[in-house]
């Protein structure tokens, strides 16, 4: 089974305690409108072509106070990663602690994929778009998820859910088809996300053996898209 240390991401994202003065306050606000600058100079200029200085001067500071909070662009980078991993891994692992079996599990975590696509599309292109494929903070992301869909399917598999297949392989095929399908979708946007949403977990159960009607995700309801 895929081990995956996720303590680099849910520790310095999620886990940050409140400034207990008013300089670290200030200090932490600057730190978030940098990141809130990032992700909207990233989005639209992509890792390669965003300078340090567009990034100050959309959050409205000036360059050497950048560095006071980050040594370089791609520590500013890692933590907009980091803090967007541990957000979405806190929505999916929320929406899975409420699912009854293996096939609600996948049902849920494909749904709050697709929420958090939905709600957060800017970032959401950054950390899971083409152009970040290659970056090691964001593998060691996506095989975080990886691991816990194999662990879903490797329940599935021994409950007799799921048809026998290899679950490490089966999982880096649900994960790779939702990130690259909703990367594709933030751009595009075509379809409603109830549409993706539906589609992404037929394929996916289909492909583990699930048959209809409990392969397809529940209709109706409003469309988000």
């Amino acid at each position: 089974m895929t081990v995956v240390n996720c303590h680099s991401f849910m520790n310095k994202a999620s886990l940050r305690v409140a400034p207990a003065n008013r300089v670290e306050r200030r200090r932490e606000r600057t730190r978030r409108d940098l990141l809130a600058a990032a992700v909207r100079v990233l989005a639209r200029k992509g890792l390669h072509d965003t300078k340090v200085a567009d990034i100050a001067a959309a959050a409205d500071i000036g360059v050497g106070t950048f560095y006071l909070h980050f040594p370089t662009k791609d520590a500013l980078f890692d933590a907009v990663v980091e803090e967007t991993v541990a957000r979405l891994k806190a929505t999916i692992d929320a929406a899975r602690a409420a699912a009854p079996d293996a096939v609600a599990r996948m049902r849920a975590a494909n749904a709050a994929f697709c929420r958090f696509a939905q709600e957060n599309r800017e970032v959401f292109k950054i950390v899971f778009g083409h152009a970040a494929a290659y970056n090691d903070v964001i593998r060691r992301a996506q095989a975080l998820f990886a691991a816990d869909i194999e662990e879903t399917i490797r329940e599935g598999v021994a409950s007799g859910a799921f048809a026998p297949v290899p679950p490490p392989l089966a999982a880096q095929a649900v994960v790779g088809m939702a990130t690259q399908v909703l990367s594709w979708w933030t751009e595009q946007e075509s379809l409603s996300i109830d549409t993706l949403q539906e589609t992404m977990i037929g394929l996916a159960l289909r492909g583990l053996g699930v048959h209809a009607p409990d392969a397809g995700a529940p209709r109706g309801g409003p469309s988000h898209g």
